[in-house]
């Protein structure tokens, strides 16, 4: 399985406006995608009290369709929250796969 785990700084001041963002645009992109299962948005805990952190996780069975999904999709995401935020929202994307241990 490959989780991709998509990390958002956003400047306390808009959280609820991104929040609204994300819901509404961001997480709909990702449930119009046949490629993702099991979405989940997680607060991460930081020492930075000007913001707050959130991860939004998906799975993905297969890395060739994810790395496709990312050449078509991933750069358009970026740009239109960077034109809804400007340097307000920071994000940045890791690509994990479970490993046996």
């Amino acid at each position: 399985m490959i989780l991709l785990n998509t990390t958002y700084v956003v400047n306390n001041d808009i959280e609820s406006q991104f929040l609204d963002y994300l819901r509404k645009e961001i997480v709909a992109d990702f449930r119009g995608d046949w490629i993702f299962s099991n979405l989940k948005l997680r607060l991460v805990y930081t020492d930075d009290d000007s913001t707050v952190n959130y991860c939004l996780q998906s799975e993905c069975d297969d890395m060739d369709k994810l790395e496709k999904w990312m050449m078509l999709n991933s750069k358009g995401m970026a740009l239109r929250l960077r034109q809804k935020f400007g340097t307000s929202v920071l994000s940045f994307a890791t690509v994990l796969e479970d490993v046996d241990i």
